[in-house]
């Protein structure tokens, strides 16, 4: 409901805006009140280029997928590949770090290392088009569904300072591989929502994400609402807040 009533709140169109979402009607606070009808909703086990999920991130998709199919929707299994945007969307990234103006100095060693190698113009907007030619196959690919199932992140929040020791190519490495479920959908465009599932042992957060067709804000709202109340989180609290 926060989320649907600031999605409210940040939609329509204001002088000068290069995109923006039509103001919604109903509201998409009111979508959290529809309980949607039955959707035909694919879930992504595999996604390349990445890691396998942990034995959590696993078991958190297993257990949506049966309170899914409890509500009635229509399950199929899939597979990803974003291997094609990979490469682009470093590019991109590395066009970002540059243009922000940051002095060097000032950055971490990843980042210090993405701008060691420069990236042209003309490299920077073939990067651009190969995303948006990726983006295009990727919305194509998951047409025949209303909603696609996938972790946030292949294993658990990882500890400050693990990946200190590693190398900037080994950092990206690992990260590329955690965050493999997300970048996709930064690059077509899709509307997705991110949803606590549960907990680990330790009492670190797991969840899953929901990716709509283009411009199905509404219907992702009221599938993420479903789940909320059929597995709430509100209720938890870490050791270490105060009653």
């Amino acid at each position: 409901a926060d989320a649907a009533a600031l999605l409210d709140i940040m939609s329509g169109y204001i002088l000068g805006d290069p995109y923006w979402i039509s103001d919604p009607n109903p509201s998409f606070l009111a979508a959290t009140q529809q309980p949607p009808k039955s959707l035909k909703i694919a879930i992504a086990t595999s996604i390349l280029p990445g890691s396998l999920l942990s034995p959590e991130c696993e078991q958190a998709l297993t257990n949506t997928v049966n309170i899914l199919e409890q509500l009635g929707h229509q399950i199929e299994p899939i597979n990803l590949d974003f291997s094609d945007i990979l490469e682009p969307f470093i590019a991109v990234w590395k066009s970002g770090v540059a243009a922000a103006g940051i002095p060097q100095e000032y950055l971490g060693s990843v980042n210090q290392w993405l701008m060691s190698s420069e990236i042209t113009a003309g490299q920077y907007l073939q990067a651009v088009s190969k995303m948006q030619v990726g983006g295009r196959q990727i919305v194509a690919t998951l047409s025949p569904f209303d909603v696609v199932v996938l972790p946030t992140y292949t294993h658990p929040a990882i500890r400050v300072g693990e990946y200190a020791q590693l190398s900037p190519p080994e950092t990206l490495q690992r990260i590329t591989e955690w965050i493999s479920p997300c970048p996709g959908f930064n690059v077509s465009g899709q509307p997705a929502i991110a949803i606590p599932t549960g907990f680990t042992p330790e009492g670190l957060p797991l969840g899953v994400q929901l990716v709509g067709k283009p411009a199905s804000e509404a219907t992702l709202i009221a599938l993420a609402a479903q789940l909320e109340a059929a597995q709430p989180f509100s209720h938890h609290r870490p050791p270490m807040a105060i009653g």
